[in-house]
């Protein structure tokens, strides 16, 4: 393509050497570079891309993209911000894909995973095809990928919309992605905002920096887009003032007849108000934070003008999504549920789910991450003492800290605050096996933390992860129940 078209919308300070070029390919990696190449060199969180030009010139690029003002024997174009530019030269080269589509963003610290498998099942329900993008998979043209990250960077993405011929494709959207340009020309139908608690404030420094980060999902709209979020949380009652101010088509959903999406404390029904219709859900995912999710799809769906009996059956069939509340049912009535739950929010609901779903005892397993915001754990664990029984505090991943630091913080918090009610089991398959085997009939078991994750270190029973951990552990005590 050529390079003049690439740069169209692009913030270009001045370029050298530009004569009639073309491109046949883009990318900000020095090592994925091949004759023909444009290479963008980004500033990165830990690494800077202008360090690897040298490396692109010799592997074939024909042109770089960065921010300094170099001389270079390419063409060389400098931009005022080569991360926003890398976004906007991949959505020319790849023609505008998320234009040509309904495209579905959704982000805040907890529900995005859920909120998004159920917009793909009302969609579907609905005959349109569906693609999602996001922290399980990549699942593109009914074909399932490993994700990578939430959100992959701004190369992929824009490459996986280009390859999609989905009638709907549905993003997980990070804080980090907003925050780094990696969603730079990505265009948006819809943008949900579903809530925002403690969490990568090691990265983002404060709550305000969060929502700030957060918030720029909404920049990506398309002039009639919709703009969904819940006015019940803190922030998002502030996103949807500083969204009436901008003139934005905001839509809300919460408990309190302001919202556009009412759902009903006392049962699981939510009132539509646009069409003044109370829809009487049957979820099979429990908890009132589900019931948050499925309000932002129905409200969705109407906006959509998707048929709504539809939209009704297809969350009531959701079961499951991988790593979040997942249960396994052990013999003596014994129930164990797998979640990816790692904030204070996260904790309470899941923990007052399994209250609500009638548990005896709540056993609680979970951990700390290393290098992160850690003023979160002393919330995350009255969260657990004020509603689990018991807990068993245990690894959850390092992240840079070593396996001494993370013991010592674990020992700290059971020290200070409920060694009375819990103890301290560093390897985690090891803590949910003590777990399982201190529950007795009726009792319930939660593990939180790692979700879908595969374990980053080694554990005494060589499972890598929760489910697996928890699957084994299952299949020995139905061994044993057949055998005695």
């Amino acid at each position: 393509m050529n390079l003049n078209e690439l740069l169209t919308n692009v913030d270009v300070i001045h370029h050298r050497n530009l004569d009639d070029i073309n491109v046949d390919f883009i990318t900000d990696d020095s090592r994925e570079v091949k004759p023909g190449s444009m290479f963008v060199a980004v500033r990165g969180y830990e690494h800077d891309g202008h360090v690897y030009i040298d490396e692109a010139i010799q592997n074939g690029a024909s042109v770089i993209v960065g921010e300094k003002d170099l001389e270079l024997l390419v063409p060389y174009v400098q931009v005022r911000n080569s991360k926003k530019a890398l976004g906007q030269i991949l959505y020319q080269y790849y023609k505008q894909p998320s234009a040509c589509k309904k495209v579905i963003g959704v982000t805040g610290t907890n529900g995005k995973t859920t909120t998004s498998y159920m917009l793909k099942a009302i969609f579907e329900q609905n005959n349109y095809s569906v693609g999602i993008i996001g922290t399980i998979e990549y699942f593109i043209n009914g074909e399932s990928r490993p994700s990578q990250n939430t959100t992959p960077g701004t190369a992929m993405l824009q490459k996986l919309l280009y390859e999609s011929v989905d009638d709907v494709i549905i993003i997980e959207i990070s804080s980090h992605a907003l925050k780094q340009y990696r969603v730079e020309g990505v265009q948006l139908d819809a943008a949900i905002f579903t809530n925002l608690d403690s969490e990568h404030l090691d990265y983002h420094k404060s709550m305000t920096e969060y929502f700030e980060s957060k918030f720029k999902i909404f920049d990506l709209l398309k002039p009639h887009g919709y703009a969904l979020v819940n006015r019940d949380d803190e922030w998002g009652e502030k996103a949807y003032h500083l969204l009436r101010e901008k003139g934005t088509h905001v839509y809300t959903v919460g408990t309190s007849s302001k919202a556009d999406a009412q759902i009903h404390r006392q049962d699981t029904s939510v009132t539509l108000k646009a069409i003044n219709t109370n829809v009487l859900l049957n979820l099979k995912m429990p908890g009132i934070h589900n019931r948050f999710n499925a309000a932002f799809s129905l409200m969705v769906g109407e906006l959509f003008d998707l048929e709504l009996s539809e939209t009704v059956d297809a969350l009531n069939h959701v079961e499951k999504v991988k790593g979040r509340f997942e249960v396994v049912n052990f013999p003596g009535n014994i129930t164990v549920v797998v979640d990816y739950a790692h904030t204070p929010k996260g904790f309470y609901h899941c923990l007052n789910t399994v209250r609500e779903s009638g548990a005896n005892r709540i056993i609680h397993v979970f951990g700390f991450r290393g290098s992160r915001y850690s003023t979160k754990r002393e919330v995350m664990m009255n969260e657990s003492l004020k509603v689990s029984d018991y807990y068993i505090l245990t690894f959850d991943d390092l992240n840079g800290s070593t396996e001494e630091e993370m013991r010592q913080i674990l020992k700290y918090f059971h020290d200070h605050h409920g060694s009375s009610k819990g103890e301290v089991i560093p390897d985690r398959t090891i803590a949910i096996e003590r777990a399982i085997k201190l529950a007795n009939d009726g009792d319930w078991i939660i593990i939180t933390g790692k979700g879908h994750e595969q374990y980053k270190g080694n554990f005494a029973l060589g499972t890598k992860t929760d489910l697996e951990t928890v699957e084994t552990l299952m299949n020995r005590a139905r061994q044993i129940t057949r055998l005695s």
